[in-house]
């Protein structure tokens, strides 16, 4: 059996009642776009890396076409048999929108369309949804058209939205990590089985201990002193008096990211702005990370064996006195 019937051959189409109207009309224009859309859905649901984003997405594909369905009819009010749009429904997009959002950070601005090929693909979708409800106002000028339709087309525009926020902080989070790993990997080589026994001794941690406190006397910055193993396993932790009590937070922090990232803490400054590789590193890892002076990896003999972090002054003075406890035992702060 053909699909054509040459009865749309003269430019009008028919309603569900059997009325042709125009195919310019605004009610065809307004079910014509919501077909529009759900075509466009189904290539962010081929896209989306997420089960339950796909679930949700095929849910609501479902639902444009009882929607179209009831701009199609005449009838202002859908039969007892017919599926339509529901409070539920709005309610269903409504509690996605929160997840989502409750995902991502916050934003006081303007952002470009999606970073990944999902959250692109839902960007462009929501551009749809935004026309289908412009062309469904339109088209309330003319005919009644259900005010929970008005509702839905504009929550299905802040899901997408919200969506494709999502889907671009999942990509980015998982760019992260390949480039954190492909960074820890590139410096580790296999070692000898012996090489594996060395790490800091009882007279490395009680040296640099004092090297940092003697350098931070002599520049008048009370410190805190942090130091942790090869594996980011806090050795030391050392409060002179005075020193601030957010640095007590922030210099076992620098230690910790010196290992975890093979880096001295001031070097990942560039590599976090924005459209560098670790962009957005911090809050992917809850503040753990730091990214400014005053962590430094400790490598001896191409090994890495802990890290030192100090806190108490400007950035300035924490690297100097790292610096000048470093200089005090046979260690490098690069590979």
């Amino acid at each position: 059996m053909p699909i054509y019937t040459r009865t749309g051959d003269a430019g009008t189409t028919a309603l569900f009642s059997g009325q042709r109207i125009s195919k310019a009309h605004p009610r065809v224009e307004s079910y014509g776009t919501l077909d529009e859309l759900n075509a466009a859905l189904s290539l962010c649901v081929c896209a989306t890396g997420c089960g339950q984003h796909r679930s949700l997405l095929e849910a609501i594909q479902q639902q444009l076409f009882w929607f179209s369905a009831e701009l199609a009819c005449e009838s202002e009010t859908p039969t007892s048999n017919q599926r339509y749009i529901s409070m539920e429904d709005i309610a269903t997009l409504e509690a996605a929108i929160d997840t989502a959002m409750a995902r991502v950070p916050p934003l006081h601005g303007f952002i470009l369309p999606g970073r990944s090929e999902a959250a692109s693909r839902l960007h462009f979708a929501r551009t749809i949804a935004r026309r289908a409800e412009r062309c469904l106002v339109e088209l309330s000028t003319e005919v009644a058209v259900r005010q929970v339709l008005m509702r839905y087309i504009n929550r299905l525009s802040d899901c997408l939205y919200a969506l494709a926020r999502a889907e671009d902080h999942d990509a980015h989070q998982q760019t992260i990590i390949q480039e954190v790993t492909r960074r820890y990997l590139a410096s580790t080589h296999a070692l000898p089985a012996k090489d594996y026994a060395m790490s800091l001794s009882f007279q490395d941690l009680h040296q640099l201990t004092r090297s940092a406190v003697a350098r931070a006397e002599e520049v008048n910055i009370p410190v805190v002193v942090s130091i942790v193993d090869g594996n980011g396993t806090q050795m030391v932790t050392w409060r002179m008096p005075d020193a601030l009590l957010v640095s007590s937070e922030l210099a076992p922090k620098k230690a910790w990211t010196a290992v975890a990232m093979k880096s001295a803490t001031h070097e990942l400054a560039l590599a976090v702005q924005p459209g560098a590789p670790l962009f957005g590193l911090e809050s992917h890892m809850q503040g753990k990370v730091v990214t400014f002076g005053g962590g430094f990896p400790l490598w001896r003999d191409g090994q890495l064996i802990g890290g030192l972090g100090i806190s108490g002054g400007s950035v300035e003075q924490d690297m100097d006195i790292a610096q000048a406890a470093i200089a005090a035992i046979n260690v490098s702060t690069h590979r």
